[in-house]
This record gives C-alpha cells, structure tokens and sequence, in this order.
C-alpha cells in the first residue's frame, strides 16, 4: 500500500531554509499560533501535484511562492517541494522545483519528468489537488457548495472512472477521424468508381477484341492451313493425272499414226482389185475424208471452247480480285481522308502563323524603310562634308612648312602621350587581375555559403533525430515504470493470495504458525501458456487447494480454522495422498491426443505425487470433437478436456461454452506474467540505456557541427573583408584611370591648339582652321547619327532576316504540307477512280462472263452436233463395208481386215478425244485450285507443314466457329486497347481504396463497440461506488447529526455519465433544508461527512486537512477526532489544527514557529511522550 514518508520544503513561501516533516502511518497533526505558516504545508502538497491557480495556494503570481526575504535573510533563488512516499516496490519521491526566472520542472526520482507522468502515477488512487484529499483553509464547507457536476466529479474519481472517460474521448476522438476519412474516401471510391465503370466496358471490350482476335489468327491458321493443305495435296493429285494423261495421250497418237498407216497399206492392196471394189473404195475414202473434217471440226469446237472456259475462269477470278481491291481500296480512302484532316488543320495553324509572321513582317520593313530614308539623307550631307573637308586639308598641306617650332611641341605632346597611355594600359591590366581575384574570391565565398547552408540542415536534422530520440526514450520510461507497477501489484496479489478464499487467505497469513505448511496448488505448479486454461478446468476448486508436508500440519491448520470460525480449505498431505495413473495406448494413438494432464504440468521437487492426485489420468485433447471420439472410439472412461476448456467428465457430461480471459486463467498466468515482465523490463532498461547513449551521439554530432559551422561563418567573414577590399583597390584603379584619360585628352586638346596656332599665320588659314572644325564637327554629328541609325538598321534587319527564315520555314512546312496534301488528295482522288474503274472492269468482265457462258454453251452444242454426225458416218461407212463384203465375198478376209484397222482408228480417235477432254478439264481444275491456293495462303501466317491435321468434319466445325469470331469482331467495332492497361492502374487503386474502407468500416463497428461496452462498465462502476457513498454518507449525517438524515441524488433528464449530482439534508425535527441555510460548523459538518465517506469507499493514500475543524465547537470536534481515530488504521491524515481535543489524537505533532520572517518546524511523538507520562 502507499504511505507517505516525508514532506521536504526548502525555499516555498516562508520555509526559507531545508524543512522536512516526517508522516506517521496513522495521524499527523500540524500546531503553531496564526501567522507561523502551517497553511504554507498545504500549499506546498498542493502546488507539488500542480495546482495552476494561484488563488487556491494564496498567491497572486508565481514567484510568489519562493520565499520573498526578511530582515536577516536574503530572498531564495528557487523554491522546492519533495515528497517521499513507501509502497510494495520499495521508496520513490517526486519533487518539483521553480526558479525566479520562471523555469519550473517536475521530477520522478531525481529523474525530470512531466506533471502528466506524476499524474498517471497517481491515477485512481484519490491522491491530487481533488477536494476531498487536500482540503485547503476554508475551503471543507465548499464541498457542500460545490455544483452538480464537481460533486460528480467528487465520485468520479472515487470510483477510478476517470480512465474509462479517457478511454472514451480518446475512442470518440478516433471514431471521428475513422468516420472523417470513411466519409473522404467514400467519396474518393465514388468519383474512382464512376471512372473505373466507364474504364470496365471499354478494357472488357479491349480484351475481347484481344482474344477475339488471337482466336480468330489460331482459327485461320488452323482453318486456311488444313484448306491449303487439301488444295496442295488435289493440286499434286490433279498434276500427276494431267502429265498420266498426256502420257496416255502421246501413246494413243502414236498408236494412231501406226493404224493409219496399216490402213493406208490394206488400201493400196485394194486398188488392184477390180473396178467395182474401187468404187466402193473410192466412196469409202470419201466418207473417210468427211470422218476427218468432221474430227477436225469437232476439235477445232473443242479447243475453242477450251480456250472460252480458260478465258471465263481468268474473267471470273479477275472479278473477284478487282472486288477484294475495291474493299482495300476503301480501307485505304478512310485512311487518307484521315491523314487529309490532319494535313488540313496542320496548315491551318501554319497559315495561321504565317499570317501573322507576314503582317510582322510588313510592320517591320514600313520602318525599316523610313529609317532607311533618313539614313541615306544623313549618308549623303556626310560625304558633301567628307568631299569639303579634303579639299580644306589640301589647301592646309602646303601651310605645314611654317610648323617646325609648333612641331617639336607636337612631339613632346606626343611623347607624353605615349606615357599616358602606357600607364593606362598598366592599369588596365592591373584592373583585370584584381577582377580575376575579386571573382575566384566569390566563387570561394558561395562554396563557403553552400557548406554553411549543408551544415545548418544538418543541424536541423540532427535537433530532429535529437527530439526523436527524447521522445522515444521517455516513452520507453514511462513503459518500463508501467511494466514495474504491473509486476509490483501482481507480486503482491501473489504474496497476499488475493484471488483465493478468505480461510487461504488467514491460513498463509499465519504461515508461520504452521511449519509444514507449503503452498497452495496454483502457486505450485507451473504451466504452459497454450494449456493454461485446459488445466484450470480440470483443477478447478483445486487450484486453491493447499498443499502441507502431513496429515499433522493438516489437522492443525484444520483446527485453526474451526477455532476462529474462518471458513473452510482443503489440504493435500504429502504423506497421505496418492494418485492412481495408467497409461491409455489406444487415446495416446489418437490424432487428437496432446498428453495426459498430469505430464503438462511442472512440480518442483519433493511434489511428484501432486499432479498425478490431481489429475489421474485425465486428457488434453486439441478440442472437444476429439475428446468426444477418445471416448466413443478408444473406450476412454477418465476425464478429457480441450485446449480451449471444454470439459468432458468420467461419467460422460460436457461442461463447456465461453470463458473470461480475466477468469480462466488468472491464478495460473500470475508468475509466468511476472517473468514475461521482469525480461521486458530487462529489455526497456537496454533500451533505455542505447537511447541515452544515442542522444549523448547525437549531443556530441551537435555540438561538433556547430564548431564546424562556426569556423565557415569566419571562413565566411574573412572572404567578405577580403572581396570588399580588392573592390575597393578596383575602384582606386578605375580613379587613376579615369585621371590619366583625362589628362590624356588634355594633352590632345593642347596638339589641336598648337596646330590651330600654325594656322593662323595668315587669314585664309584662319578660315579654312575654322571651317574646317565646323566642318569636322558637324561630321563627327552626321557620324555618330549615321552610326546610331546603322546599329538600329543592323538590328532590324536582322530581326527582318530572321521573321524572314521564319516566313520561310513556315512557307517551306506549308508546301511541304500543301504537296502532302495535294500527294493524298490525289491519291485519294486516284482512289476513287480506280474504284471507279475497277466497278467499271467488273461489270465490263461480267458481261464478258455473260458472253463467254453463251458462247461456250453454244461451243457446247456445236461439238455435239459434230459429234453427233461423226456417228452418222460411221454408220453409214459400216452400211459401206457391208456391201463391199456382199459384192465381194472372195475378198471377206482382206475386207475384214480393212474393217478392223478402221473401227480400231475411229476407237483410237474417239479415244484420243475423250482423252483430250480429260486433259482439259483437269487442266481448267489446276488452275482453279491454284488460284484457290493463291488466295488461302494469304490468310495465314504459319507453315502449313506445321498445322495440325483436322478431319472433314472438323474442318466444317473450325469454319462455323471462325465465322463466329469474326462477326464477333465486327461487333465489337473499334476499341481502344490502352483501356486494359488504364483499368488495371484504376482497379488496383479502386481496391485497394476499397480495402481501406473495410478497414475503417470494421474500426468503426470495433470503436463503437468499445465505447458502449466502456459506458456500460462505466456505468456500473459509478452507479455501484455512488450507492456506497450514498449509504455512507446518510450514516455518516446520521452519527453527526443524532438521527439526522441525508442523500445525495442524482439530478434526472440527462445522461447517467454527464448528469450532475446534489445533497440533502434534513437536521432531526427539521424539514430538509437549502445547505446555503446551514450554518458554517452544519456546513462543516455536512463536508466532513462527504469526505469520509469517500474515504470509507477508496481511501487515498493519505489526506491533507487544514483547519477543517475551525468552525467546530468541542461536541462537534469530539465526533470529528472519533472519525479521525476510526479511519486512521486506513490512511494517513496530515491535520493543521488548534483544537486541543484533535491533538490529542495525533501519532506526531509538529509544532510550526515563525521566527525572523522563518517557519520553522519542531516534531514531537505523542505517544513517547504518553509512555513517559505513564
């Protein structure tokens, strides 16, 4: 518990010299006569836990609270308050100090530190400037007068709500930044949404189009490839048919020519026969004759409409070129017309600048021209001038014999000159040096302000890592002093069994009554974290079990508790208990075995038997469905619990559901939570100790840049003094200079007068010296105009020879644009006329089609009719023979022989035309197929050799399905594909704004969440300590007043959180009265009872109470001592008083004297004193 020690006091107020005022445990009273600065402690407490307004310390500035001075003693240059204060973790002091100059600084330690951290050192335990722990003079009656709202406050910081109202604006302020920038990036995703829609339709039409495309190239590919394969391979086929055809065709000639000849032969044999057979050979040669012009004709019809097909076979495929060309043909017109509207508004704005350049231009040469004009005028008196003075110096030629005398003056003048100029020229170099000097001394001084510059951002940089390295260290103290209290409550839970029963609780606070007593079982065993809860579940009750070394320590402990009447404890005699345990193959098979309980757990030695008692051979499964199939499948009968504590008894119950991350593990966790925070602790100090490190690097860096930088800063001034006296030579230099070019055309001025003295030797000479000046004066004027309107004509013509090139290049673009233009618009024009002629050529070949189709058909009919009558006059050659074989039967033999060499030529013929037929129309399907051929290898791109080999009827399919894509495409019209790349950039952006949303989405809900479960807790702490304060405070009304009553309620219609609060108090015999009725002792009386009943709820440490007896008579301070004596065995109480009766009561008085100006402190112990007494 905190306990404070000491009060130390050096230069506060009166306390001018060291003060120290020791603190009993129970009640320290502070006497002394008005005047002698007793109140002056109080302000102290007070202004130590920084109270801003000086009117509550009773003071008007600040440096009224550093001791002024007396008579005898200077004033203090500081003043200085220090607590000392005793808890479990040992001593810690806090101090704060301020100076004259208004430096203030608060201290943890020795350690500077804020008033924020002494704050949340204190926080919840009432200790602060609160009312009701520093009561000031005066001031016990104004917790009666206090409004609503600091009355609620009052209870407020009773109940330690203060963390949860801190805890809530902290929340209330995230949850309005989480819903500021919910609502901004909202509106982002709105904005990003509607461009990501537009961009979703035109990528998914892009990558359509894509894929459509790389399909279609695969179909073609596929489809074109297996058409030109079957042409290729009915190409080979056609081929070697035609050359077995001509083949076929040579031999059946040859054959031919042979018959022929046979017959020829057979008929010479016939010519000696008599003349009867020669007529019928002579009519037979006849019809043989007709046969063959017949066969002549028929193939002459043949060939020609051989040649007709070829020819409607070209016409046909030109048709179907000339239409493939007119489809490129427009293709290749929207283009150009394209191109054309580009060219078009390119010349537009060429034109446009052109225009422009051009009115420039006329601008420029309208001036040039007039300034031209005066020029020449200017140009022409100057040459009359020039042609006058020649002739003047002509005649001044022959007056130079008289100048001997003036001569020689000339050439002393001369020579001095020549001096003068020499020294310029000396100077001049002079000057230029020092330029030169001036210049490198500049170029220095920038290199020397870029270093200053670099240091002082790096001075910057090193003030930032500095205050980085601060910031980071004090959050690293104020962690490890969290971490320490954290340990120091949880090491004092654990060394007073907070947690456990009130009989454990008695049993080890008499643990030296009991010498074999051990421990209890939580704090006996130790356990992994991962089964913590699993093993708190199956100890239950148990882990409060206490464990003693026999059965005599167990019954002693046993009658303790009856004696007493404490309560009950179970005890765990070593030499008693037993454990029965046996080993289960069939669950330690099991996947979802972890290992029996009684292995879990750690013992230390001499304890082996405890976790086989307390366990036996129950289970850890890794969850309940686990547990459930150990029982029903490996026969189990013990008890199985899942890691996260669902229990599974012997007798087959499920005890399970949700359990407290407070309560389930608490006991347990306590040392492995101490150990966790003794090695961060460990870790903080490292770290504490690196950042102290890192900031005395930084300090030192600091400190070394700074030398560096002051030594550029004089570098600096020495290279400006330096600069600014080679200035100041330069400047001397140009003085000199300028003195000897004015003696210089002093010098001048005197050869002009020495040569106008030698003119003077007669009258014309006088008037030629002195036209001649005029003359050269006025030419000196026409120069230098003629001069200035040259360098003005020079600059406009050059600026009129540059708007000239532009002029020029600007013509030059637009022609090149023009002949551009003019190159597509004619080819756009060529365009449309070869579309023109190319539909012209169409319907020109059409008809020619027309007319090839009727003449072949016509062709047709002709070789049939031919044919027709060569079967005629075989007939009729048949009839012939027969009558040749009835006329002459002696010569049958020959006859038939004749008739077989005929009939075989006439087979032979017919042959040789079905033959050529044959030719002709496999020759008509080859070109056919390469023309076919021609046009499908167009369409794709690979090695037919290469494609795969589709079946007839997957081909058909293939077709269907490229058909498909390709209106698919047609669809689909243009698209832009940069649309995919600009959707995949907005999409990234769109999600992953659209994650964040979530994620702000889900802090909200948490937030919110967190707020109302912090009102809820809030709630139910301030409504449970505003019930018992409530109840104390009528009791305590009751006990002052002799059946007095009194309340405090809460004021209805607002906020159980917000609401204000008010008192009631109703004297016995009396109605309940307005407290600004009660008289100031009632009103003192009403104010102690509120503070002690705070008390009675959450004790402060210690309470300060100055003169709160004051308005008390002796009935009222006799029950105000009892309430001191009964709450002293609490907390502490520092009471300045003069009541006799309250001194009594007191464990230390100090006596406070003022002497010289001084306070000045004297302790005595009462009850020393008593005992001497006694």
């Amino acid at each position: 518990m905190l306990k404070l020690d000491s009060v130390y006091i050096k230069g506060f107020k009166s306390f001018a010299m060291p003060t120290k005022f020791d603190v009993s445990s129970g009640i320290t009273a502070v006497v002394g006569p008005n005047g002698s600065g007793k109140s002056n402690v109080v302000d102290a407490i007070r202004w130590m836990f920084g109270e801003q307004s000086m009117k509550n310390i009773r003071a008007d500035s600040r440096e009224d609270v550093i001791f002024n001075g007396s008579e005898r003693f200077p004033p203090s240059n500081s003043a200085e308050v220090r607590l000392v204060f005793e808890s479990e973790e040992g001593t810690f002091s806090i101090a704060r100090e301020i100076s004259r100059d208004g430096q203030s600084m608060y201290k943890v330690n020795d350690k500077q530190s804020r008033l924020r951290d002494i704050r949340e050192l204190f926080q919840g335990t009432g200790v602060g400037m609160d009312i009701y722990s520093i009561v000031g003079q005066g001031q016990v009656d104004k917790v009666v007068t206090a409004s609503p709202y600091e009355l609620r406050a009052l209870i407020e910081e009773a109940a330690g709500t203060a963390v949860y109202k801190e805890r809530k604006k902290e929340a209330l302020g995230k949850l309005a930044a989480t819903e500021e920038n919910l609502s901004r990036l909202e509106d982002i995703i709105f904005e990003l949404g509607k461009q990501r829609k537009s961009l979703y339709l035109k990528a998914k039409r892009a990558e359509k189009f894509v894929e459509y495309s790389a399909k279609q190239k695969e179909l073609k590919n596929l489809y074109f490839g297996n058409i030109a394969r079957l042409e290729e391979e009915k190409l080979t086929s056609l081929r070697e048919r035609f050359d077995k055809a001509r083949d076929e065709l040579k031999d059946l000639q040859k054959k031919l020519i042979e018959g022929e000849s046979n017959w020829s032969a057979l008929r010479a044999e016939f010519s000696e026969v008599d003349k009867e057979i020669e007529g019928f050979t002579k009519l037979l040669e006849e019809y043989k004759k007709r046969q063959n012009d017949l066969l002549e004709l028929k193939e002459m019809y043949t060939r020609r409409l051989s040649e007709k097909e070829n020819r409607l076979i070209e016409v046909s495929t030109r048709i179907d070129n000339f239409r493939s060309e007119i489809d490129d043909l427009d293709k290749r017109k929207d283009e150009i017309k394209l191109i054309i509207d580009s060219l078009e508004q390119q010349i537009s704005d060429e034109e446009a600048a052109l225009s422009s350049s051009e009115e420039e231009r006329d601008s420029l040469v309208k001036n040039y021209s007039a300034r031209e004009r005066e020029w020449l005028k200017h140009q022409e008196s100057f040459e009359s001038i020039s042609k006058r003075l020649s002739k003047i110096e002509n005649e001044l030629e022959r007056l130079d014999n008289n100048r001997e005398d003036t001569g020689k003056r000339l050439r002393l003048i001369e020579s001095q000159l020549e001096a003068k100029s020499a020294r310029f020229e000396t100077l001049k170099d002079e000057t230029e040096s020092l330029a030169k000097q001036g210049k490198e001394s500049t170029e220095k001084q920038r290199k020397v302000e870029r270093d200053i510059g670099a240091s002082r951002e790096r001075l910057n940089e090193l003030d930032t890592e500095l205050e980085k390295a601060r910031e980071k260290l004090s959050k690293d103290e104020n962690e490890l002093r969290r971490s320490q209290m954290e340990r120091s409550l949880l090491e004092r839970q654990q060394e007073e069994y907070q947690g456990f029963s009130k009989a454990v609780r008695e049993v080890f606070s008499r643990k030296d009554s009991f010498a074999g007593l051990r421990d209890v079982v939580a704090n006996l065993i130790q356990v992994p974290e991962s089964y913590e809860t699993a093993i708190t579940i199956l100890l239950g009750y148990r882990m409060q079990d206490i464990v003693v070394d026999d059965s005599i320590t167990a019954k002693r402990v046993i009658e303790f508790l009856k004696t007493y009447k404490i309560g009950r404890v179970t005890l765990l005699p070593m030499d008693m208990i037993e454990g029965n345990f046996r080993n289960f193959t069939r669950v330690e098979s099991h996947p979802g075995f972890i290992n029996y309980a009684a292995r879990l757990v750690d013992i230390p030695f001499g304890f082996e038997k405890l976790p086989v008692y307390l366990f036996a051979n129950s289970v850890v499964a890794r969850s309940l469905d686990d547990a459930i199939e150990m029982r029903k499948e490996a026969g189990f009968s013990g008890r199985i619990v899942s890691v996260d504590g669902q229990l599974l008894s012997a007798g087959g119950s499920i005890t399970g559901g949700f359990i407290g991350e407070e309560t389930r593990t608490d006991l347990l966790s306590r040392k492995r939570r101490i150990q966790e925070l003794l090695e961060r602790e460990t870790k903080l100090e490292k770290e504490i100790q690196l950042g102290g490190k890192q900031i005395g690097r930084l300090k030192d860096e600091t400190i070394e840049v700074r030398g560096y930088l002051k030594t550029l800063q004089e570098e600096l001034n020495e290279l400006a003094s330096k600069g600014a006296a080679i200035n100041r030579m330069i400047s001397e230099l140009l003085k000199s200079a300028q003195e000897v070019e004015e003696e210089i055309s002093e010098l001048t001025k005197l050869e002009n007068e020495y040569t106008r003295r030698l003119e003077e030797n007669s009258r014309k000479k006088e008037i030629l010296v002195g036209e001649q000046t005029s003359l050269r004066e006025e030419r000196l004027d026409l120069e230098r105009k003629v001069e200035a309107e040259s360098e003005e004509l020079k600059k406009q013509k050059k600026a009129l020879e540059q708007l000239q090139e532009t002029i020029v290049d600007t013509r030059l673009r637009l022609s090149t644009l023009y002949e551009k233009h003019e190159q597509y618009t004619k080819e756009h024009a060529s365009l449309i006329q070869k579309k023109k002629n190319d539909q012209e050529s169409i319907e020109l070949l059409s008809r020619e089609v027309t007319e090839l189709e009727s003449e072949t058909e016509r062709l047709r009919k002709q070789v049939a009719d031919q044919e027709r009558e060569l079967s005629s006059v075989k007939k009729e050659t048949e009839n012939l023979f027969s009558s040749i074989r009835y006329q002459r039967e002696g010569k049958e033999q020959r006859l038939s022989a004749l008739q077989e060499v005929e009939e075989e030529i006439n087979r032979l013929k017919d042959e040789r035309e079905k033959l050529r037929e044959q030719s002709h129309q496999i020759e008509m399907h080859i070109q056919e197929s390469e023309m076919k051929l021609s046009r499908v290898r167009e369409e794709f791109e690979e090695d037919a050799s290469e494609i795969q080999i589709l079946s007839e009827e997957n081909l058909k399919d293939v077709k269907v399905e490229l058909d498909d894509y390709e209106n698919k495409l047609k669809f689909l019209g243009s698209v832009d594909l940069e649309a995919i790349d600009e959707y995949g950039v907005v999409d990234k952006e769109y999600q992953e704004l659209d994650e964040q949303k979530r994620d702000l989405e889900e802090a909200k809900v948490k937030l919110i969440e967190l707020i109302d479960k912090t009102d809820a807790k809030a709630k139910n702490i301030f409504m449970e300590t505003f019930n018992n304060v409530n109840s104390n405070f009528s009791h305590y009304i009751q006990e002052i007043f002799d059946g007095g009553e009194g309340e405090i309620k809460i004021i209805p219609g607002e906020d159980l959180l917000e609401t204000g609060l008010e008192i009631t108090v109703r004297r016995p015999g009396r109605k309940v009265q307005k407290l600004q009725l009660l008289s100031g002792g009632e009103k003192a009386l009403v104010g102690i009872a509120l503070v002690f009943s705070l008390l009675s709820i959450k004790p402060s440490p210690f309470y300060v109470l100055d003169e709160v007896d004051a308005p008390l008579d002796d009935f009222n301070a006799e029950r105000f001592r009892v309430l001191l004596r009964k709450h002293a065995t609490d907390t502490q109480f520092l009471v300045v008083t003069h009541n006799k009766l309250v001194m009594e009561v007191a464990n230390v008085l100090h006596g406070v004297t003022m002497t010289d100006g001084l306070s000045r402190v004297i302790p005595v112990e009462l009850k020393s004193v008593e005992t001497v007494i006694g």
